[in-house]
């Protein structure tokens, strides 16, 4: 991976095991801000959004929409700006 270049990971949803991605929000090569909505995921019982952690460009998407991610896994990438 790059130095300047992240995985965005799955976040810490109490309980929840896994998820299921439901839409990406923004495209591959997007400028995304902090805190800015990036994609949907779904559990059996709701769904969450969940926001770029960095400002960047999103790099990769990693998890394709209808894809099952664990707890952590990894989502996508973000090459930070300087």
């Amino acid at each position: 991976m790059e130095r300047n270049a992240f995985d965005v990971r799955l976040p810490d949803l109490g309980e929840v095991d896994e998820v299921r991605v439901v839409q990406w929000l923004r495209g591959a090569g997007s400028t995304v801000a902090e805190g800015e909505d990036l994609l949907e995921v779904e559990t059996e019982k709701t769904t969450f959004v969940v926001p770029a952690p960095a400002n960047g460009r999103l790099a990769e998407i990693v998890a394709v929409e209808g894809a099952t991610v664990e707890r952590g896994g990894v989502l996508g990438r973000i090459e930070r700006s300087e």
